[in-house]
């Protein structure tokens, strides 16, 4: 069974939609939930001004206020549950936090890009699959 589960979140919906699978999985097995967040900080293109109204208000909070909000709920359910804001490139911070703290399962939300939009975006996903010591649980959630 499992014992620490990560759940690497970025301030989305989208995101979360990892967590009821999460919370079944830490049910189980009595496992902790880890709550991950990268604080990496967003720089729009050169030239591009984004403005502050359209940063979702999720994401105009801290890392680890977000964080907490979800803890709490989590708590309050009766769930073992702590959080943890790494710094650094997402993919690299999230698998050295999961070898160092011993974490045996990760379980995230993919956007399951193919072709060039994967090229060109990247996929973090695909980099926690490729480089994690423990497995790793990747759900498509429903567009909406």
């Amino acid at each position: 069974m499992f014992k620490k589960i990560l759940v690497p979140l970025d301030g989305s919906s989208f995101a979360e939609e990892a967590l009821p699978h999460a919370r079944e999985l830490a049910e189980c097995g009595g496992a902790e939930i880890i709550l991950a967040r990268v604080d990496e900080p967003y720089e729009p293109p050169p030239g591009i001004f984004v403005p502050a109204t359209a940063i979702p208000e999720v994401v105009r909070l801290s890392a680890g206020e977000y964080l907490e909000q979800l803890v709490s709920r989590l708590k309050l359910a009766g769930f073992k549950v702590e959080s943890v804001v790494l710094d650094g490139k997402v993919a690299d911070a999230l698998l050295k936090y999961a070898r160092e703290e011993g974490v045996d399962l990760i379980v995230m939300s993919t956007h399951g890009r193919t072709g060039i939009s994967r090229l060109l975006m990247g996929s973090v996903a695909e980099q926690i699959v490729h480089g994690a010591h423990c497995p790793v649980l990747l759900m498509r959630p429903q567009e909406r």
